[in-house]
């Protein structure tokens, strides 16, 4: 009988009881034990108690824009993955909340007695329940993933969540292997809520054959070196976004589909939503522009460009037309490309293409994430790439071009991206209208 049915019945028979002059002082009804993933429990051993401490004591000290929650796997960020965390997270006030051997009741509790007191990151990044696998059903882990986000939820509102799938492991028995599978798919409903992001990145740490290899994870369960590396750059598409969100930017770009863009022109369509990535990779598609207007506006962009890459972004272009020219392009190319060795000084990455060329060359080697902020109010326009300053100038000086350049008088228009014939990664695209 369903809960719902048997309180209706308690109800109706209490009724009866009264109307006939019973007493109700001896009448309990029954209840439902909760299983233990969602019960707050917190662990007796005097280092994990320690360690809890040291974790309270942190987040007392304020600053803490991105918290890391879970297990032994997220502990490792201090082992294994410390040389990949100082790279990543070193200088965006990062708190690791991870504890080996902790389940979700362990972390229900530990987010109930401190770990989260009296801050609001902008970022929490959950992964847990791999430790429940052997005394808790598929559906008891989901429960208690959805206890700590519903908690999280709860205490600060403000904090994006970023909620990942169990990892891959094969250190255990298969049945054990599908059964977390099965508890994060159970809890991937929870990127429903606009606060929350379910991703699953497990294949990013299998070979192609799906394979998990010992030189990712040396015991087929903790991460080595390589595979926190893997980890980071799973994440950023997701964790860059969802910091810049928190800092009061604009995401044009969800990390899952192209919704708020439009393919325009071409004969195929190349542009899709790639674990977290917007890329294109194929000649004959079209520029991908956003369905709104932007006028003035200041606009962050991280790209990645494989050999001869070639694309640009294009500011304040209408729909039809060469956007290069009805609107402006802000370059983006492998600047030391064999293709390339000839290059005009408005041709090198971060130039206003035929335009105003960088003040200093900023570009990185092909392969290399790159990021580019572009600035435009009025006819003033500055450029900032790998965070250098390149372009500091005014279109309106540029006016003698603007016969075949009338995208300089523009003042508004579509944001997009250029598909020049080869593969172009991006991510983290956020706006700031000014």
């Amino acid at each position: 009988m369903r809960k719902y049915a048997w309180n209706r019945c308690v109800a109706l028979l209490l009724c009866g009881l009264m109307g006939m002059g019973f007493s109700l002082a001896v009448f309990s009804p029954p209840t439902w034990a909760e299983p233990a993933t969602v019960q707050p429990v917190p662990r007796a051993d005097d280092w994990w108690q320690e360690r809890h401490k040291s974790m309270n004591a942190r987040v007392k000290q304020g600053n803490v824009d991105m918290v890391f929650i879970g297990d032994s796997i997220t502990h490792g960020w201090e082992g294994a993955g410390k040389a990949t965390w100082d790279k990543y997270y070193g200088d965006r006030n990062a708190v690791n909340l991870g504890i080996g051997g902790d389940r979700t009741e362990h972390v229900l509790w530990r987010l109930q007695n401190g770990n989260i007191e009296g801050i609001s990151p902008k970022v929490a990044m959950v992964m847990i329940g791999t430790n429940n696998h052997k005394d808790n059903s598929a559906e008891e882990i989901a429960q208690g993933v959805e206890a700590i986000v519903a908690l999280l939820r709860a205490k600060l509102p403000e904090t994006r969540i970023l909620l990942l799938a169990i990892f891959p492991r094969t250190d255990v028995a298969e049945e054990y292997q599908n059964k977390v599978k099965e508890a994060s798919a159970l809890y991937a409903k929870l990127g429903d809520d606009p606060m929350v992001d379910f991703v699953d990145i497990g294949p990013a740490f299998l070979d192609k054959d799906g394979v998990l290899q010992a030189s990712i994870m040396p015991d087929f369960l903790h991460l080595s070196e390589a595979g926190y590396e893997l980890w980071a750059e799973a994440v950023e598409p997701w964790l860059g976004r969802m910091l810049a969100e928190g800092q009061g930017w604009t995401a044009l770009f969800n990390g899952h589909d192209l919704a708020g863009w439009e393919e325009i022109g071409g004969d195929k369509k190349t542009w899709r939503a790639e674990n977290g990535l917007l890329i294109t990779d194929a000649s004959g598609g079209g520029w991908l522009a956003t369905t709104k207007e932007y006028g003035d506006f200041e606009l962050s962009v991280e790209f990645k460009v494989p050999e001869n890459g070639n694309s640009g972004v294009f500011i304040r272009a209408p729909r039809g037309g060469n956007p290069a020219f009805a609107g402006s392009e802000i370059q983006v190319l492998d600047d030391y490309g064999s293709e390339y060795t000839k290059l005009e000084p408005w041709q090198y990455t971060g130039s206003v293409y035929s335009t105003i060329a960088p003040s200093t060359r900023a570009s990185k080697h092909a392969g290399e994430w790159q990021k580019m902020v572009i600035k435009v109010q009025g006819q003033k326009i500055q450029v900032t790439l790998n965070g250098t300053q390149i372009i500091d100038g005014d279109l309106s000086e540029h006016m003698d071009k603007v016969k075949d350049h009338p995208g300089l008088k523009r003042t508004s228009g579509h944001i997009g991206l250029q598909n020049h014939g080869s593969r172009l990664d991006y991510r983290n695209l956020v706006i700031r209208e000014l």
